[in-house]
């Protein structure tokens, strides 16, 4: 089986960088974009196999990512999970293709809980 690429677009570089360290152990191979407009390029030129997006980031808002992700003939079907702090409108996304379970809240996600969505995001 091939190593899985996850690309993480988060602003917070702490948390990108912890995210990075914890998806290494688990042999995924990650990229990493601090904010948008970069997460964006890489998204679309390199095809990951699972984004980890921030809605709220410095230069382009996640939603505005996320439509442009899903105008590309490979984005449609991309696998995405939203990683946020805040409360967000969750029927707001479903035009997206993202469903209540792929949201991530981070003040309640455990390290084991983050680890099995990604997994099971993967192999659906």
């Amino acid at each position: 089986m091939s190593q899985k690429t996850i690309l993480i677009i988060e602003d917070s570089a702490d948390l990108a960088d912890s995210l990075e360290d914890l998806l290494n152990l688990k042999n995924y191979k990650t990229l990493k974009a601090l904010n948008g407009s970069d997460g964006l390029r890489m998204t679309l030129s390199e095809h990951p196999d699972l984004i980890l997006l921030d809605l709220r980031l410095p230069d382009i808002d996640g939603r505005k990512i996320l439509e442009e992700i899903r105008k590309d003939v490979w984005g449609k079907d991309a696998h995405i999970l939203i990683i946020t702090a805040s409360d967000i409108i969750e029927e707001n996304l479903l035009d997206l293709q993202i469903s209540p379970t792929d949201i991530i809240y981070k003040s309640h996600c455990s390290i084991e809980d983050l680890t099995t969505r990604i997994s099971d995001a993967l192999t659906s």
